[in-house]
């Protein structure tokens, strides 16, 4: 009976679209602004240049590197093309092994940090912000 019940409201309701297929529905206001709302929505979490990884690294890792192993790991430095340190992905690779020269258990925090962070999709195979 409930069946019988169901595909007659379905009949119905494809009944009545079809014959004011020159006249659609309005869509209620509400649910317009919700649609639009969640459409820009997840356009602005597209359009952001950096991701929270990135800026981490950019924040708290890079400083403590430039620091310490500034000039030859990075821009202009002698090991800078084969080890650069401004790049996220070198900082992975190396992990823990940076620890031989950053003994300050604070900075070895920072970088555990980011390590343990999963690695970030808008960075390019040099580590570099895609933009």
């Amino acid at each position: 009976m409930v069946r019988v019940i169901l595909l007659q409201s379905l009949l119905a309701g494809i009944l009545a679209l079809t014959t004011c297929s020159s006249n659609p529905p309005a869509i209620p206001p509400a649910r317009e602004s919700t649609t639009k709302l969640q459409a820009a929505a997840v356009a602005f979490s597209h359009a952001q240049p950096d991701s929270p990884r990135v800026d981490y690294f950019n924040a708290s890792v890079r400083p403590l590197l430039e620091k310490q192993c500034q000039p030859c790991h990075f821009k202009g430095g002698k090991v800078y093309a084969q080890l650069p340190f401004d790049s996220p992905k070198t900082i992975r690779e190396l992990g823990t092994r940076l620890f031989s020269r950053i003994k300050d258990e604070n900075e070895q925090a920072r970088i555990r940090t980011f390590l343990a962070q999963a690695p970030d999709s808008t960075t390019s195979s040099t580590g570099r912000l895609d933009r």
